[in-house]
């Protein structure tokens, strides 16, 4: 999952995980011990996205939840059978699985379960699948829980609605939530992000107080963690080409990763040639923080042009 629905979707699944846990995901009624550490080492370091030990009324046990903005590259039976045996030989409790899918088309091949039975030998390993779209987006308004609204985009809206209406009535939803106004620019803010998979970004922040988005961490750590990523890149390369050359490449990688978020990935292609043009480490830093908050790929491009 890219990095700012990665951190918009911890906020939600770790931030509220009561009410993500039971009316979500649909587990009974529990109490949250506590949140697990979520890096799994083995021969190569794995994250999960939210490992939580909870109180069921007649076990404890672990509960693992996977957020999927798009279908997963490595299939998902095969990622929670590593899962799962880590979990369990970890706690040695019983580990139930799910794999929330953000996109409305995510999702739709995901079997499941991944089984076989050959040799005397029989392995099978069942977890839920959850797809927002399949929910029902009023009731989730209904509950009034404040930590869910971010998600509500997704879901499936009323049948007399159209997508964007049913985004505006989310917002307002959230704007009339019991929180103070910290709480309430994370929650519009993370409500824009998810909404951002299904709509124009422009008329999201039009719906939105203006600069919530760009202003809230989930963007700010993004800009920072795309950052670093250019240097790491760029540390790779300057083993063979120069630190320098490196960094620039990386930054450039990063630049066009996240414009290709918001714009068509094609054109944002088109602009590789130019960017390479730029010397200047530091200027294609400065494209680097302006392109989340780019309104238009045309804007950027001009921007583009007055850095050569």
């Amino acid at each position: 999952m890219r990095q700012r629905y990665d951190n918009a979707a911890k906020f939600v699944t770790l931030g509220y995980p009561k009410p993500f846990t039971e009316h979500i995901l649909e587990y009974p009624d529990l109490i949250v011990l506590e949140e697990l550490a979520t890096e799994q080492l083995t021969l190569k370091t794995h994250h999960t996205d939210s490992t939580l030990k909870v109180q069921f009324s007649d076990e404890i046990a672990i509960l693992h939840n996977e957020v999927q903005t798009f279908d997963s590259r490595e299939p998902m039976q095969f990622r929670f059978a590593g899962y799962n045996g880590f979990l369990i030989r970890e706690h040695q409790l019983n580990v139930y699985c799910s794999v929330l899918y953000l996109h409305p088309r995510a999702g739709l091949n995901d079997p499941g379960f991944y089984a076989y039975r050959r040799y005397d030998c029989e392995y099978r390993h069942q977890y839920r699948v959850v797809r927002l779209i399949e929910i029902e987006g009023e009731s989730i308004l209904e509950l009034q829980e404040p930590g869910l609204l971010p998600l509500t985009p997704l879901m499936k809206p009323p049948s007399e609605m159209s997508e964007f209406q049913w985004f505006e009535k989310c917002v307002d939803a959230t704007v009339v939530s019991n929180v103070g106004s910290e709480d309430m620019n994370l929650l519009l803010a993370a409500l824009g992000i998810f909404g951002g998979l299904i709509h124009d970004r422009q008329l999201i922040e039009e719906r939105l107080p203006e600069g919530i988005m760009q202003e809230s961490p989930f963007f700010q750590e993004y800009i920072q963690e795309a950052e670093a990523r250019g240097l790491e890149r760029g540390l790779e390369r300057g083993l063979e080409r120069g630190l320098e050359r490196g960094q620039r490449a990386g930054t450039i990688d990063s630049i066009l990763t996240l414009l290709s978020d918001q714009f068509q990935p094609e054109a944002v292609q088109a602009l590789k040639p130019r960017l390479e043009t730029i010397e200047d480490l530091e200027r294609l830093k400065e494209l680097l923080r302006s392109a989340p908050r780019v309104q238009s790929l045309e804007a950027f491009t001009e921007n583009l042009q007055n850095q050569r």
